[in-house]
């Protein structure tokens, strides 16, 4: 298949919305759907391309956000035919849950311990991503009304949004109190505006990533177009989703800081080694010593930064969680190399109430993230994230250390904080503070992919 010259030949009216842009919407809700009549499933899914959200909509700030996604066996129960279900990558196939191990989803996070529906199928995801909860609850409500007698019945809704400020205001944090949502790969043709340390860092500053590192059929970070799944009309302008329900377990966190911190200050600072960043979102890179919220609010600033100055985690500590997920030109060789083929786009929302402040103990309450990584190949961008960034140190010389926010740890994890002129500290017992409570692969497919289900593949499976 030809290239495309450029960026500007994307379709951006041809491309849902979360394939390239980060979602700002301060309310979510996860529909999971079943698939029970295939022919009339097939003929909903083409009669909402219409309503759902693009790229170029995004312009227009829709409220709500409508956007689709079907699992391998949600396009097996539609009657995908088998040449086309075949030519789908092997990890999509398999889905999620059968790829635990090598995930590091064991133990707390094996699969056995997941959430319905997420321990049967699931065939479809449809989110809804809207301003205010009101306008939320009257798209699912219209949603809910609008499968019935379509072919599709719904297995679980998730709520998620934004969580309260002081002020009682939504705003981006996540449940451990720190700001979430800084670091977002920028994408050519995206629309969004190119911001410090968003894309690939070059001779002139930095630019955005190759639009086919998360959109099928467009020319990715080596200049080729891969290979589509079959037909190329079904795949082209897809992405990949990978839906991961986390749990968080906060009072665990904030008791691990507590034991392992000589006062206060100090446990903020061990908090941010291991986050890579200050509660406000200042990075390390840029305000080692002290939070620096002036700096956070900056997003000409807060992002802006290589590692290429520290190379040795004296500022940001190498295993640092944010580090991990984007190392940025902090390693060296063939592994700092390839650091951009392997970005994510990350959207989601936090679900459940916070933590009290002030709590004695864990409330037993279910908190924690949903997230929606997009990407487009799931074996080198989501699970290798996983698998080698999260779940194993070796990738940066770190041995056995894990992600400590987000790893795999089962309490007898370390964490290594290098120091200038002193000896290095490490915390030793790390517990697991983020828990696996359900996911699955989806397919996002474009406009013109659903609009045809009703005709092309009733065609092609008669």
């Amino acid at each position: 298949m030809p290239a495309p010259s450029d960026a500007s030949e994307l379709d951006r009216n041809d491309i849902q919305g979360m394939a390239m842009r980060p979602y700002r919407f301060p309310f979510a809700r996860y529909h999971l759907l079943d698939v029970s009549d295939p022919a009339r499933a097939r003929r909903w899914f083409s009669d909402v391309a219409g309503r759902c959200t693009t790229v170029a909509g995004l312009d227009a700030s829709p409220s709500p956000g409508f956007n689709v996604a079907l699992s391998w066996q949600g396009l097996s129960a539609i009657g995908t035919p088998q040449p086309s279900l075949a030519s789908f990558p092997q990890e999509f196939q398999q889905g999620m849950a059968a790829r635990a191990d090598r995930l590091g989803d064991v133990g707390d996070s094996a699969p056995a311990r997941w959430d319905p529906p997420f321990d049967k199928r699931v065939h479809a995801l449809v989110v809804i991503s809207a301003m205010t909860s009101a306008d939320r609850d009257a798209a699912s409500a219209a949603l809910l009304s609008d499968i019935s007698g379509n072919g599709l019945s719904t297995l679980a809704a998730i709520d998620a949004q934004l969580l309260p400020g002081p002020d009682g205001q939504p705003v981006a944090i996540e449940h451990f109190g720190y700001r979430d949502g800084i670091t977002q790969p920028a994408i050519e043709g995206s629309g969004d505006p190119l911001l410090p340390g968003a894309g690939v860092p070059d001779a002139d500053g930095w630019r955005a990533l190759k639009a086919g590192e998360f959109v099928l059929g467009q020319p990715d970070e080596t200049g080729a177009v891969p290979d589509l799944p079959s037909p190329a009309s079904l795949s082209r302008n897809g992405s990949f989703v990978v839906l991961r329900k986390l749990h968080q377990h906060v009072f665990a966190f904030r008791d691990f800081l507590r034991r392992s911190a000589s006062d206060e200050t100090d446990a903020a600072l061990l908090a941010a080694k291991m986050m890579g960043r200050w509660q406000s979102g200042a990075p390390l890179a840029l305000a080692a010593a002290r939070d620096d919220p002036a700096l956070a609010a900056d997003s000409g600033r807060n992002n802006d930064f290589t590692y290429l100055d520290d190379l040795r985690g004296t500022n940001c500590p190498i295993g640092a969680h944010v580090r991990r997920l984007n190392p940025r030109s902090g390693l060296s060789g063939p592994n700092g190399a390839s650091v951009h083929r392997h970005r994510l786009l990350r959207q989601g929302l936090p679900y459940g109430s916070r933590l009290p402040a002030d709590a004695a103990a864990d409330d037993g309450a279910a908190r924690g993230a949903i997230m929606l990584l997009v990407n487009a190949d799931i074996a080198r961008q989501f699970e290798f994230v996983q698998k080698v960034w999260v779940n194993d140190g070796d990738f940066a010389g770190l041995g056995n250390d894990k992600d400590p926010m987000i790893g795999g740890n089962d309490g007898s994890g370390s964490f290594t904080i290098p120091r200038a002129g002193a000896p290095r500290r490490r915390l030793q017992g790390l517990p697991a503070f983020v828990s696996t409570r359900g996911g699955e692969y989806f397919f996002l497919p474009g406009i013109a992919a659903l609009r045809s289900f009703a005709e092309s593949l009733a065609n092609t499976a008669s």
